[in-house]
């Protein structure tokens, strides 16, 4: 469940920016078609030893372009774009802890992996994040 709110806290984090708008947003358990270009929000989280409250989740943001609609500098602009809301970590927490859904602590960038599969550019910015319920 905790997975679940702190997927969605991130999409709507990310909804809220202008520079984002167009593209399709989706947490791991939307099982509709997704309408690209995308950012799929995925996490997997656990409790920190001896802690009931404080969790740590290894996010992945799955940015997803078509390949024949865009060019890979299209793709890469869009990557930078989602990455550019968390470069300021005060402000991105700030903003998320603000809408009252889940409290993040902090996170880290981990490193990316891209792809490119038939007719998608894929790119995954993986986060380690610190958080816990409101």
């Amino acid at each position: 469940m905790l997975d679940f709110t702190l997927e969605s806290a991130l999409v709507e984090f990310l909804q809220s920016n202008s520079a984002l708008v167009g593209v399709h947003f989706f947490t791991s358990h939307d099982d509709e078609e997704h309408a690209l270009p995308a950012v799929t929000i995925i996490s997997k989280s656990e409790p920190l030893t001896g802690s009931s409250e404080v969790f740590r989740a290894d996010v992945s943001l799955l940015i997803e372009s078509e390949a024949h609609d865009s060019a890979p500098k299209e793709h890469a602009a869009l990557v930078e774009k989602v990455r550019f809301q968390f470069v300021n970590r005060y402000a991105a927490m700030t903003a998320i802890n603000a809408l009252g859904k889940i409290h993040i602590y902090g996170y880290v960038f981990m490193p990316n992996a891209q792809d490119v599969g038939g007719t998608r550019f894929r790119t995954t910015l993986a986060l380690r994040v610190g958080y816990g319920a409101v």
